[in-house]
């Protein structure tokens, strides 16, 4: 059916993609090689048939083993068993793709999430400061009991301070 499809949808259109209005079509998308349109007409015939002859191929192999004899691949599988596990992983494909992509993009994306956005975003950005003000507020709510005494020591230690550096000249000229 796929292929019906594409028969009916390619054949109105051969012009548009192989004829003589090909360059217009494709414009700055063969910049590379601009002389790649000219050579599609100049290949040689066996490998402009050997899309279909994998087809016709793949056809009877599949007849084979799944019309004429289906017991075959059973036989296959206990006969030549690394063959096929390496055919019924997809070739390891997904496996190997794991490993070159999606691993790579988790770790960077787990990294700047706790690292970028726990660690910096939220340790220096708004989360961070609010929650030092809420340390500092703390703090100071301990030091405010309402006893005098408290208040009259804090402002004791405040005139020390400030004779101390007026003393040793960092407040003067």
């Amino acid at each position: 059916m796929l292929a019906v499809g594409s028969f009916v949808a390619g054949l109105p259109f051969k012009e548009l993609f192989a004829g003589h209005g090909v360059e217009e079509f494709f414009r700055e998308s063969v910049k590379m090689n601009p002389h790649i349109i000219e050579e599609m007409h100049h290949i040689p015939q066996t490998i402009a048939f050997l899309p279909t002859v994998m087809m016709v191929l793949g056809f009877l192999v599949s007849y084979l083993f799944y019309i004429r004899r289906p017991y075959l691949p059973v036989e296959l599988a206990n006969t030549q068993p690394m063959l096929y596990q390496f055919l019924l992983n997809k070739w390891y494909f997904d496996e190997l793709y794991d490993v070159i992509f999606v691993r790579p993009a988790k770790w960077l994306g787990y990294q700047l999430w706790k690292k970028g956005d726990g660690f910096v975003i939220d340790g220096f950005g708004p989360d961070g400061v609010s929650a030092r003000v809420l340390d500092v507020t703390r703090n100071v709510v301990k030091i405010q009991t309402g006893y005098l005494y408290h208040y009259a020591f804090a402002m004791l230690i405040g005139a020390a301070g400030l004779i101390t550096w007026f003393m040793f000249g960092f407040g003067g000229q």
